[in-house]
């Protein structure tokens, strides 16, 4: 059997009679004639490209939402903190340091609020997420899932310290973000964590400065009682060297004092006899009616004073603003996700592709058929 070529068949298609048929290498490809394929079938090609732009839009009205309200803080200022006036007067009195300045509640407020642990109390307790937890997590698995995806996405903070140096701000600042499935949610759930990590810094600030006064109360207290029994110790020893010297005075027959008939003698270092009896009976009758030895120590009854005051200081809550608002929580009026101009026009694009693809590889299977029956009726 002789090899036929691919010429011959297509010569010997009724269609090509008494036309010489254009020829081009196997690496050709004939642009003009694709082009023409795609024109003739362009309502197939819309219709792809409809259908896509249809699911292209429901997809992107199905996708959830993402709004992003934001605030930026700066360091509170000194008029912000007059509700501690008193508190801190009182406390600079009995010589307690607080270091409590603008930028130190400011420092504090933003460790708390990128803690992730009062994150998580506090999104877990909001009505935004009970609602999500209804709609999407069933189990204690997908509700973890849900916390972590919240978590590591919807709420960011960034610092002064983290612009660029010609972006760099001559002041300091934080910007503060919370992302929600709708602006109003978005703007709530700022306002009410930023609510909730100044609650936190006043606690924390309340509990500082109550421990910082019980540390010193206790230290205090505990140098006054020793020194109080110091004090007893040496009332009782003086008391029992007056006894003594009273017993040597006595037995010295010295009545009164030695210098009251114009003579003296040298005293004894241990037991002092200068006085004579009578006045060493009487010191003796006045060291005894001494219940309390503080009460003659002056630096005792400073120190009593002192404690009594740091006893009668009150720490009640404390209502502080541990920042100012350079810019309050908004209600976004853009949303952040998804971008559904771009979601349509891309899957717009890619059913136009689709099409084509589809045109293209029907032609060229219905070529192929078309050469493969015109070769079996040359075999035939």
């Amino acid at each position: 059997m002789s090899d036929i070529k691919l010429d011959d068949i297509s010569s010997a298609h009724p269609a090509n009679h008494g036309i010489t048929p254009y020829k081009h290498h196997d690496d050709e490809l004939d642009l003009l004639g694709l082009l023409s394929v795609l024109i003739s079938r362009k309502f197939t090609i819309a219709a792809f490209t409809g259908l896509a732009l249809i699911v292209g839009a429901g997809i992107s009205y199905m996708m959830p939402q993402r709004w992003t309200s934001s605030a930026v803080l700066v360091p509170a200022e000194a008029s912000q903190l007059r509700s501690m006036d008193k508190i801190l007067t009182e406390l600079t009195v009995l010589d307690i340091k607080t270091d409590i300045t603008p930028d130190s509640l400011l420092s504090d407020f933003m460790r708390n609020f990128d803690s992730r642990t009062l994150r998580e109390k506090y999104l877990v307790n909001t009505t935004y997420f009970k609602d999500l937890v209804k709609n999407k997590a069933d189990t204690p698995e997908m509700r973890n899932h849900l916390i972590n995806s919240i978590l590591q996405g919807n709420i960011v903070s960034h610092s002064s310290a983290q612009d660029k140096d010609a972006d760099k701000k001559e002041y300091r600042y934080y910007e503060i973000k919370y992302t929600a499935e709708n602006p109003t949610a978005a703007r709530d759930l700022l306002e009410g964590y930023i609510n909730y990590v100044t609650g936190v810094v006043e606690s924390e600030l309340h509990q500082r400065i109550s421990y910082q006064v019980d540390m010193l109360r206790g230290k205090a207290i505990g140098q006054y009682n020793l020194d109080v029994s110091r004090a007893e110790n040496a009332h009782r020893i003086k008391l029992e060297r007056l006894q003594y010297a009273l017993q040597i005075a006595d037995a010295a027959g010295l009545k009164k004092p030695s210098w009251s008939n114009g003579s003296t003698i040298q005293d004894d270092p241990d037991f002092s006899v200068t006085l004579g009896a009578d006045g060493l009976a009487r010191k003796l009758k006045i060291e005894q009616s001494i219940d309390d030895p503080a009460m003659l120590s002056a630096d005792l009854q400073n120190r009593h004073l002192y404690i009594e005051k740091l006893n009668n200081l009150k720490i009640n809550e404390l209502h502080v603003e541990p920042f100012k608002y350079m810019r309050a929580p908004y209600e976004p009026i853009s949303r952040d996700a998804p971008k559904r101009s771009l979601i349509v026009l891309l899957f717009a694009l890619a059913g136009g592709i689709a099409g084509c693809s589809y045109v293209l590889l029907n032609h060229a299977m219905s070529q192929r058929r078309q050469t493969i029956e015109v070769f079996a009726k040359r075999l035939n």
